[in-house]
């Protein structure tokens, strides 16, 4: 996965997005901690558990979570 920075979007992609980790933060700070650290830092899921303190296989199963979650809220109509 590239991160923000290694893979430029159009800068309203990137608010959408960041609006969205915010909205994400309210119900679920963790994934939105991992979708930070993985989204726009690039950080790999093994990296971003060691930095979250949780392991490889639930930082895994929280961004699958954390990635369909933001795609139905950023998903236009």
């Amino acid at each position: 996965m590239r991160s923000a920075a290694e893979n430029p979007r159009p800068p309203d992609q990137l608010l959408a997005v960041d609006e969205a980790v915010d909205r994400l933060a309210q119900t679920d700070p963790a994934a939105a901690e991992l979708v930070k650290v993985r989204y726009f830092a690039g950080l790999s899921i093994p990296q971003a558990a060691d930095v979250l303190g949780i392991s490889p296989r639930s930082a895994d199963r929280l961004w699958a979570y954390a990635r369909a979650w933001l795609r139905r809220e950023i998903r236009p109509g």
